[in-house]
């Protein structure tokens, strides 16, 4: 699957599909999953789409125009990623690492819930309202752990996102993941090293508008993130 992204009139002036939520939207009702805040395979692709997009032909690293148009990625590019990154919120989350795309983990959720007599509305929230934890868990083919809960967007009354410490999936905090974001999305469009710590430094400076970090290690919080969301595969490779 390959993002969409749509030119408005004028510049460099690109947006994503409205943001009402755009990302939650990627799966079928009564499904609502917010793909960019809790799946790596759509994060790698969503830093792909927008980089592809701000940067096109004869803009490559190197080209006449490429110091021109870098000016136009700060300005434009930085203001519709932090759009965008708003949709992630402000804690910690549960990030689904795992192969299975989000219309294959809709698909097997959709289907536990057709077992169960749980499609319809109200006997959706009835069942939730009737569980201890005010929560239904069901485990995937891949043995990845997903949490439903009450959806508050017409249309979309079944929540769901990984579940926490549940096999295929890492807590992280909502600025690491928006951190490697913007990096990626800074180095793909720069033709920059998303391991040099300037770098990183600076995409979060120029595009997220947040403060230098002091280190990066490689092994865990936002270098372990940046390591995770680089090796993902290309989003058709994802079953």
């Amino acid at each position: 699957m390959k993002l969409r992204l749509h030119p408005c009139k004028s510049g460099y002036e690109y947006l994503f599909r409205t943001m009402d939520n755009q990302h939650s939207r990627i799966v079928p009702e009564p499904l609502l999953f917010n793909c960019l805040k809790h799946h790596a395979g759509y994060v790698a692709e969503f830093i792909r789409s927008f980089s592809d997009t701000f940067r096109p032909a004869g803009k490559m690293p190197g080209s006449p125009v490429f110091k021109e148009f870098c000016g136009d990625f700060e300005a434009e590019a930085g203001k519709k990623l932090r759009e965008e990154l708003l949709t992630i919120g402000k804690s910690q989350m549960d990030l689904y690492t795992g192969r299975l795309s989000p219309g294959r983990i809709a698909e097997e959720i959709k289907g536990y819930l057709k077992t169960k007599d749980l499609l319809k509305k109200e006997k959706y929230l009835s069942r939730i309202s009737e569980a201890s934890s005010s929560f239904i868990e069901t485990r995937l083919s891949d043995s990845s752990v997903w949490v439903l809960l009450p959806g508050k967007i017409p249309g979309r009354h079944v929540h769901i996102h990984p579940g926490r410490h549940s096999p295929l999936t890492m807590r992280v905090r909502s600025e690491t993941l928006k951190t490697a974001i913007a990096v990626l999305c800074y180095c793909n469009s720069y033709g920059k090293d998303h391991s040099d710590p300037d770098v990183i430094n600076e995409a979060r400076t120029k595009l997220l508008e947040l403060s230098p970090v002091k280190e990066v290690n490689p092994g865990r919080g936002l270098g372990r993130m940046i390591y995770i969301l680089t090796h993902m595969p290309p989003y058709g490779e994802i079953k």
